[in-house]
């Protein structure tokens, strides 16, 4: 069985930003810093990311119950390879973690775009200890949308990255529907590769968050709730309309969302379809067809009802490798040795589907 990691992090700490970056933003590199409590976070142009404390902060230096297994798998590909042989993972797809999660949100869009372009060389450095197993995800700076496409077309045909991620929303305050997008989602249908949704609980202000200032409630609010105003914004904005071959990844959310939400906006689409007339099929049809893809949590209960209801082909294995949250090592065996799925359907969601979205 091929196991595919459709959604694994590396960690950007050893980046020489202010070596690599082009004048004049030398001076305004990205640079690790200690907070006044000690912990450790990301300066970029003024601002700690991911946000420290306050209405949306992340869970940085929160108390934990457990914490992710020691591995300098993150920045060390070699490491990173002997970890997935561990696990028994043949390929990764690498999503990055700071700044990568927080670029969208940087105001100054030359700046933004400028990182963006570092980051991708480091991470197609990264992926050279094995290219056929390490797969990059290009970061590109979705508020300058005319640049984000040069940046995906380059990383994409030079780099052989896979995919591209993005927020739901830019520091712009575009949602994926707004028109100033289309010339990106053009690029990546072109291109034939996936739009991952990502969202980080501290970058930005995500969904919920501007009510809370603890960290379990908004780390449990902004995954799930970014995503379903993402696909709100996929499937009701007519993204699947107008970019048909495109495809869409939500991550890091789980998928028991997914099957309230079809049922929710296809009630919605009885009453008020008439505000709608750019989409051709309720709601969750769109959300059932092969142009969105879902990843799951290795110990989610609905998990088998999900891949009944949405379909088997729409779910994806991600470890969140090796993020405080990720079950590593243990995240093949904890869905491998689950009895209430099938050898089949694990055949699917642990590789099969993958392959599909990032045309492996």
């Amino acid at each position: 069985m091929r196991i595919i990691d459709a959604d694994g992090h590396v960690l950007e700490r050893d980046i020489p930003w202010a070596d690599l970056l082009e004048e004049p933003y030398r001076s305004r590199a990205p640079r690790a810093v200690k907070d006044n409590r000690g912990f450790n976070f990301v300066m970029i142009d003024g601002k700690l990311t991911p946000k420290p404390v306050g209405k949306a902060c992340s869970f940085v230096g929160a108390p934990r119950s457990h914490h992710p297994q020691p591995t300098t798998g993150m920045v060390d590909p070699k490491q990173r390879l002997a970890d997935m042989d561990l696990e028994g993972i043949d390929t990764a797809v690498l999503f990055g973690t700071s700044p990568f999660l927080s670029l969208p949100f940087v105001e100054d869009k030359d700046l933004a775009c400028a990182v963006a372009r570092v980051y991708n060389n480091w991470l197609a450095n990264y992926c050279r200890a094995d290219p056929r197993r390490l797969k990059g995800v290009a970061l590109t700076a979705i508020q300058d949308p005319v640049e984000a496409v040069k940046e995906l077309r380059r990383a994409v045909e030079e780099l052989k990255f896979v995919a591209v991620a993005t927020p739901p929303i830019s520091a712009s305050g575009k949602n994926l529907d707004h028109p100033d997008l289309y010339p990106f989602f053009a690029e990546a249908q072109r291109l034939e590769v996936p739009v991952c949704i990502h969202v980080g609980a501290g970058d930005g202000v995500p969904a919920g968050t501007e009510r809370f200032d603890h960290p379990l409630y908004t780390h449990a609010l902004a995954h799930p709730f970014e995503q379903m105003i993402a696909a709100l914004c996929v499937v009701a904005g007519g993204l699947l309309e107008k970019f048909p071959r495109l495809k869409f990844a939500f991550m890091e959310a789980g998928c028991g969302w997914v099957p309230y939400w079809m049922e929710r906006l296809d009630e919605h689409y009885e009453i008020l379809q008439p505000t709608v007339p750019w989409l051709t099929k309720p709601p969750s049809e769109y959300m059932r067809s092969g142009q969105m893809f879902y990843a799951f949590e290795m110990d989610e209960k609905m998990l088998p009802y999900v891949a009944e209801f949405v379909g088997a082909d729409r779910l994806v294995f991600a470890t969140d490798y090796n993020h405080s949250d990720s079950k590593f090592p243990h995240t093949v065996e904890e869905v491998m040795e689950r009895t209430d799925i099938s050898e089949s359907l694990k055949a699917k969601i642990m590789g099969e589907n993958a392959a599909k979205l990032y045309n492996l």
